[in-house]
């Protein structure tokens, strides 16, 4: 078996300073290879860093969340131009999206899908696929991937509602869904049914990290090492073997990334 974790943060201040047990426990855990998501301009130094040092194993994904889509003008040319200094080492953009759970205001609505479209049109000009962060915004995100239809993305953490995920396999483009911790959740009935229903191709094992862990570890920190729990769910959801599933996901996940692995 080999596993993939398709979104994680070893650059988190909970993982960084222990980054060499933490990937030493994802290893002994089937787990070949994990992608960083940037959220922020000083996240970037830490996710290249760790590419440095582990090349093999520690991949790179830039972007900026749209928690800080009201940093200044200046912030997002440099990190923009720290991008495109870097996308030879690129796998892809993000996390990048929408977030509307504390502010739903329409100058934040605005803001936010400004930042959103304009590295959605980054990803496009480097031919890299984007990773995505929506949080109560699951209509507005839609609208924008139907407007913009960058050729790959992943809804990381998936929490729209069967409805949404269809209506997004309808869309021309490559689309996956994240599927993490929660799907272990007793009360995670909505990405449980998504699971159940659509296609084992349209999934990405990922971790989180250091949130969401899985059950029996939630409200622990969370760590790669954990991804066979979540397999194992999936698994059973889509009532396939373990060993079929963790294989067709690992495909999956060779498949987004694509050049960059």
């Amino acid at each position: 078996m080999k596993i993939l974790d398709t979104h994680c943060h070893l650059n988190d201040d909970q993982l960084y300073p222990i980054v060499e047990e933490v990937i030493q426990r994802a290893k002994e855990n089937a787990v070949v290879g994990v992608y960083n998501a940037g959220d922020s301009l000083p996240s970037f130094d830490r996710i290249l860093d760790l590419h440095t040092r582990y090349p093999s194993f520690c991949k790179v994904v830039l972007g900026i969340h749209p928690e800080f889509a009201k940093e200044s003008e200046d912030y997002f040319q440099k990190a923009y131009q720290k991008i495109e200094e870097n996308k030879d080492v690129l796998s892809a953009i993000g996390e990048i999206g929408l977030d509307y759970h504390y502010d739903k205001s329409e100058e934040t609505k605005s803001i936010q899908k400004k930042r959103f479209v304009e590295q959605i049109r980054l990803a496009k000009k480097l031919n890299l696929p984007i990773v995505i962060h929506a949080r109560d915004a699951d209509f507005d995100t839609l609208e924008i991937i139907k407007e913009e239809l960058p050729p790959k993305i992943d809804l990381h953490c998936f929490s729209g509602s069967l409805e949404i995920a269809r209506q997004y396999l309808k869309l021309p483009i490559q689309v996956y869904f994240g599927v993490g911790g929660v799907s272990t959740f007793k009360n995670a009935k909505t990405i449980k049914e998504v699971i159940a229903s659509v296609p084992l191709s349209h999934f990405l094992s990922e971790t989180d990290c250091p949130y969401l862990a899985p059950t029996p570890h939630r409200g622990e920190r969370n760590e790669p090492c954990y991804l066979p729990l979540i397999l194992n769910q999936i698994a059973l959801l889509a009532n396939r073997p373990l060993e079929e599933v963790a294989d067709e996901i690992y495909q999956n996940g060779e498949e987004f990334y694509g050049r960059n692995q």
